[in-house]
């Protein structure tokens, strides 16, 4: 009782000093439990109760989580989402290592129980094993590279026209046939492809190209001058170590001169992909097909390629960008062999696709200029580049499975482009647990969830959906604007968004051991052989990849494994995730007060339901098709609020490393900003409906009693956002991010809510609360 006396009296001094709240209503009970008492304990903690909501409702809320939780050296950003991630990579770290006392208990007699721990706990184990990974060394890598090799023989080059190659046709078969190996295992290529949801024909997929093979990943990156010699160094010595005799504690000056030209040749390569380097390919002009896909310009032309005219790089809307790269028009394998004629793309998928499943019919090349460049390093480079890049690709997606020290080249290269990151060395365990994630996520979320997602959780956030969708339906009938086939149409695309909670029950059934064990079985993990393990792995996840491409998509299974905290709205399916990973306090927690769940996952949960009619969703209709089911009248009174959210994030700034204000990109952000706006409303009067009911939980919370649950609803909103971030990463939110910066999620949100101007008494004009709001859901 000590505990709870004092934050009583921390209760009764914030009560002198706080402003901006309104006379509350008699007492009608306090929740005592330890769960509401350490709520109302971290509730206090981040509030910075002396600031007035009114004037700015974020340092209100966070003013001491922002004092408290400062960033330590070398961390970016925090804030609940992360320390929940945190949180979740603990628990899968107790459920791998073996004797953990936080572990899972295995009862006696499950047998499939007992198998399945111990597939994860070997996976790890092996990830963690370095002196068996020092003992086998260099050898694993140097065998896929061989495989490599003898699959690409390079033989009978015909030079053509100055410094053109075009490869002879056994050339042109051996290239395919490692191209379609490295596909079937999974290995990186400069073509990635995936299953996407075909928006033309919903519950189906369609198999799409994009960009790869970027060793630095984003092509601007090619232009730094520094980074790009500290690649070459980097490709170099990695050749140095694997293939040559070089020890890695001796690098540097000492890597002879043939494998530092290794180094720079890859880049060269790597560099015409990244369209930094500019000789044209002879790819012909394409022709306009008969299916209404418009002639692309001609990639022989200097200027398609050097920007000419254009102004450098390829920013948006450049020369790189063609006029259908951003619509589905179907293409053929006979497109892509003529978009690359150094590829014979039916050989590529007969040696990538298992044998039962048929090459596809339709495929979408996304970015078409892509495959115009690497068309060009095809051709241009000698077939010695083109071997020596695929085996650096091997080398820099699977050196990172070799002992320590012969990766530490690669150390150095991930430290420069996330710096401040943990390096292999520092943080290898959460490698590992990551890989554990990535290759058996499903099986280690099995018993994930069951140690932090009971049933009477999913029930809960299945009755809390149902009110959200009713709060959606009453909205509706109150927005006058839109007319009354569009509502009608919204309302039944309301009703037919399927919920998906926590975990998937199908492919696997994540709550049946039975179902994880049968799904993971072709899987071989080996305790003694983490390198294999890996490449096993990734032959595995290509496979059930490539056999989806034959079969209806599945309705229910969720798109990410459980433990990932993260919530969303796929408009293919028209369906809302919310996995178990993000259910955690302060979004959820099931033994607290309804009003801090409503407006932790509750907004979260409308925010995502908000998604299915914003500036996007809204072109989806109930069965995840693209079209345009809105009357013309309310597409305009659409947009014409929309320009509202444009216009008042617009003047929201943040504070950059250069000292100088950058302004919030409203356009960019706004259908984050109208899912914002509309998820805490949709929650509120969700909730707001159900605390009529006494039978719900609505009391108020130990030493914040004097807050009304109105007010604490809104405080609980604000700080699931409450968070710090360097100068540097709030920048390159703004570009990378298309949600707004914490602070304006936050108040830029309660600026638009009467709800929220009422509970706390805000009067007319105050910061808080200005005239003119922004109103849309």
């Amino acid at each position: 009782m000590q505990k709870l006396y004092m934050i009583m009296a921390i209760g009764a001094a914030l009560q002198l000093t706080t402003q901006g709240a309104p006379v509350t209503a008699p007492i009608s009970g306090i929740c005592n439990t330890p769960h509401c008492l350490q709520t109302a304990t971290n509730i206090l903690k981040d509030m910075q109760a002396t600031a007035d909501p009114c004037v700015d409702f974020s340092q209100f809320a966070c003013g001491g989580f922002n004092a408290r939780e400062k960033l330590a050296p070398g961390e970016k950003k925090n804030g609940y989402l992360v320390s929940i991630d945190q949180q979740n990579i603990d628990v899968i770290r107790s459920i791998v290592t073996p004797g953990d006392r936080k572990g899972p208990i295995i009862a006696k007699g499950d047998a499939i129980s007992r198998r399945n721990l111990k597939k994860l706990q070997s996976y790890y184990g092996a990830c963690m094993d370095n002196s068996q990974l020092t003992k086998v060394g260099r050898k694993p890598l140097q065998d896929e590279i061989r495989k490599l090799n003898k699959l690409f023989p390079i033989t009978n080059n015909i030079p053509t026209n100055g410094n053109r190659t075009v490869l002879s046709p056994a050339n042109r078969q051996a290239l395919s046939k490692l191209w379609g190996y490295n596909m079937k295992h999974g290995f990186e290529t400069p073509i990635a492809w995936d299953l996407w949801d075909d928006e033309t024909n919903p519950g189906y997929k369609m198999l799409t190209a994009q960009q790869s093979g970027l060793g630095l990943k984003d092509d601007t990156l090619y232009k730094d001058e520094k980074l790009v010699k500290l690649y070459e160094k980097v490709i170099g010595e990695m050749f140095y170590i694997v293939q040559g005799n070089g020890n890695p504690q001796k690098l540097g000056a000492a890597v002879p001169k043939v494998w530092q030209q290794i180094g720079k040749d890859v880049v060269a390569f790597e560099k015409i992909l990244a369209g930094v380097e500019t000789v044209a390919a002879s790819v012909p002009k394409r022709k306009k097909r008969a299916d209404g896909a418009g002639a692309e310009t001609d990639p022989t032309d200097p200027a398609e390629e050097t920007g000419e005219g254009e102004g450098e790089g390829e920013e948006e809307g450049g020369e790189d960008e063609d006029d259908d790269d951003f619509t589905i028009v179907w293409d053929k394998i006979s497109d892509l062999d003529e978009a690359t004629p150094s590829l014979d793309w039916t050989v590529i998928f007969k040696t990538a696709f298992p044998a039962d499943v048929p090459l596809p019919e339709n495929i979408n090349m996304l970015w078409k200029f892509y495959f115009r460049r690497l068309e060009t390093a095809l051709e241009t480079l000698p077939l010695q580049t083109t071997q020596n890049y695929f085996a650096w690709t091997l080398m820099r997606n699977l050196g990172g499975n070799l002992a320590e020290p012969l990766q530490r080249p690669l150390s150095e290269l991930k430290k420069a482009l996330s710096p401040g990151e943990n390096t292999v060395t520092s943080g290898r365990w959460k490698n590992c647990v990551q890989m554990v994630n990535e290759n058996l996520g499903d099986l280690a979320g099995h018993f994930f969830v069951k140690a932090t997602f009971p049933k009477e959780s999913q029930a809960i956030m299945n009755e809390m959906i149902g009110s959200l969708r009713w709060s959606f339906e009453k909205s509706f009938w109150n927005y006058d604007w839109l007319d009354p086939r569009t509502r009608q149409a919204a309302l039944q695309k309301l009703k037919a968004i399927v919920p998906k909670m926590g975990f998937s029950t199908s492919s696997p059934d994540v709550g049946s051991s039975a179902s994880v064990d049968e799904y993971y079985r072709p899987l071989v993990i080996n305790r003694r052989d983490h390198f294999g393990n890996q490449v096993r792995s990734s032959t595995w996840k290509m496979e059930t990849m490539l056999r989806g491409m034959a079969q209806p998509s599945n309705q229910i299974k969720l798109a990410s494994i459980p433990q990932t905290v993260n919530a969303f709205y796929n408009p293919n399916m028209n369906s809302i995730e919310i996995l178990a990973g993000i259910l955690r306090a302060p979004f959820f927690d099931a033994a607290v007060p309804e009003y801090l769940n409503y407006a932790g996952i509750g907004v979260v949960a409308a925010h995502e339901l908000g998604h299915a009619f914003d500036n996007s969703g809204r072109r989806y209709d109930e069965t995840g098709a693209i079209r345009e089911w809105w009357d013309e009248s309310s597409i305009q009174e659409f947009d014409e609020k929309s320009k509202c959210f444009i216009e008042q994030y617009n003047e929201y700034t943040i504070d950059g490393p250069d000292g100088k204000k950058h302004n919030v990109n409203g356009w960019g952000t706004l259908g984050e900003n109208i899912a914002d706006n509309g998820g805490l409303k949709i929650a509120y009067n969700a909730w707001n409906q159900r605390q009529k009911d006494t039978k719900h939980n609505n009391k108020k919370l130990p030493g914040l009693d004097k807050y009304t649950p109105e007010q604490l609803f809104f405080i609980q909103y604000a700080r699931a956002h409450c968070g710090n971030m360097t100068p540097e990463e709030s920048v390159k939110m703004l570009n990378d991010d298309n949600h707004s910066p914490k602070k304006w999620r936050i108040n830029g949100v309660v600026q638009n809510s009467d709800h929220f101007a009422k509970a706390f008494q805000c009067k007319a004009g105050a910061p808080m609360n200005p005239i003119k709001k922004c109103i849309l859901l």
